[in-house]
């Protein structure tokens, strides 16, 4: 069962904070892939910190050809490997899936910023 967690309220108050991703201290670029903002609904599976499954609902903050940056209610640890379904807004049914790696985590008290990088860049598609 998919848990669904509302994250529009601490996306937009951690964005203002230590969460900001865009804006750096670095002069040059060091992604490989061109990141794009989108707020399209994700659902992620996996363990917790804790060594718990989970599986979340809840809304992408940005997506390249190459990973992708979310935020969780949970704290999950780096290099664990989470299944990442993402809703592709153009059909009402389709999904893209991805099996991925987290690379990053920042969080505060109730909420993770994660980032991933996908296994592949060609994902699956799924219907739901």
């Amino acid at each position: 069962m998919i848990r669904n967690f509302s994250l529009t309220y601490q996306a937009q108050a951690i964005s203002r904070g230590p969460f900001l991703m865009d804006k750096s201290d670095h002069s040059e670029e060091r992604r490989a892939a061109r990141r794009f903002e989108v707020t399209w609904a994700i659902a992620i599976k996996g363990k917790d910190q804790a060594g718990e499954r989970f599986d979340e609902a809840g809304t992408l903050q940005n997506l390249s050809s190459k990973g992708a940056f979310f935020f969780l209610p949970k704290r999950v640890r780096l290099g664990a490997r989470l299944e990442v379904e993402i809703r592709v807004p153009m059909k009402e049914e389709s999904w893209m899936k991805y099996s991925a790696k987290v690379v990053r985590v920042k969080g505060q008290k109730s909420v993770f910023g994660v980032a991933v990088n996908f296994a592949t860049a060609r994902p699956i598609f799924i219907a739901r």
